[in-house]
């Protein structure tokens, strides 16, 4: 009775220590625990060989001298709790909210000052080579048209803009699409919006040539007026012809036709032979511009902006 009690104990003793083993085995940690007397090394090192059974189960792995399958997958791995990938998905979002718009907006700046910059220069080097080739603007069809009363009957101001855009623009620069003589609206173009108010911008609905680069530019070329003579309430009493303009939408259809975000204003002056932005009275402080830039009507002058500030678009710029 004393001896199968003995060999129960011993028995129970032996199941338990090849749990505990087969435990060890499977975690170097705990293995290492047991390095820490001579006596749990041995016996640790006796039953740390595992034996990979060759068959479907997953959990087929023993340690020497085991009586027991274990239960755990050798690669098992400490996963996260669903408490702790919810507060780290939310740390995530609130980062993201506060960087993304940052990066989307210069993001957006850059590449609208690398297709305004692209746009000029093919702009700039269209109207010289029409110069090398056509001959001075004194000689052109178009020649005289600075001064010309807006009221002149004997001015065909289409007729103008068409010679000025199939002569000496087109045959210069690769255009995707040429539309003719229309108007940006009857084209299903929203409208040019002023950035302050949001009204419309009233060249919209007036008539230019319409041409679309192969870079995707939309631009109207059209006939600029300036007014000469004003009433006593300060409206204007009479108007001239002056340059040709070219209003440029640097994302061609796409949104959101805005003066000074997308659209900006270009102009060749035929009498002076000088292509650049609409920059209105010379010899003004960056200031001015800065300043002109956040109105409506003075928007026209944030492309001539970028230009003076060495093509860029910096902080105090009314990015609207």
């Amino acid at each position: 009775m004393n001896y199968k009690r003995v060999n129960w104990v011993e028995k129970i003793k032996g199941r338990f220590f090849n749990k505990v083993t087969m435990a060890l085995c499977q975690n170097n940690f705990l293995t290492n625990l047991f390095h820490t007397t001579r006596h749990s090394e041995r016996r640790c090192y006796a039953r740390r060989h595992i034996n990979f059974a060759l068959s479907s189960t997953r959990h087929s792995e023993r340690c020497e001298g085991a009586t027991h399958v274990s239960m755990f997958d050798k690669n098992r791995r400490v996963a996260f709790t669903l408490a702790e990938v919810l507060i780290t998905l939310g740390i995530i979002g609130v980062v993201a909210a506060l960087t993304i718009p940052t990066l989307i907006s210069n993001y957006n700046k850059r590449q609208t000052v690398t297709k305004l910059k692209q746009t000029y220069s093919i702009l700039s080097q269209a109207l010289t080579m029409a110069q090398v080739k056509e001959g001075d603007t004194s000689t052109w069809d178009i020649a005289g048209i600075y001064g010309t009363p807006t009221d002149d009957p004997n001015f065909n101001y289409a007729q103008t803009i068409k010679i000025f855009s199939s002569k000496y623009l087109i045959p210069y620069i690769k255009v995707s699409k040429d539309y003719g003589y229309k108007t940006l609206t009857g084209l299903n173009y929203d409208g040019i919006y002023m950035p302050v108010s949001n009204s419309i911008e009233g060249s919209s609905g007036s008539f230019g040539y319409i041409i679309l680069l192969s870079n995707n530019v939309l631009i109207k070329n059209s006939i600029g007026t300036q007014c000469i003579e004003h009433n006593n309430d300060n409206t204007c009493q009479k108007r001239e012809y002056r340059n040709i303009i070219f209003t440029v939408d640097i994302n061609g259809f796409n949104s959101p036709n805005t003066m000074g975000k997308d659209v900006f204003l270009m102009h060749f002056d035929l009498t002076k032979k000088q292509f650049g932005f609409n920059h209105g009275t010379s010899n003004k402080s960056r200031n001015f511009y800065q300043s002109q830039c956040t109105t409506d009507d003075g928007s026209q002058l944030c492309g001539y902006l970028i230009y003076l500030d060495g093509w860029q678009i910096k902080e105090d710029y009314p990015w609207f």
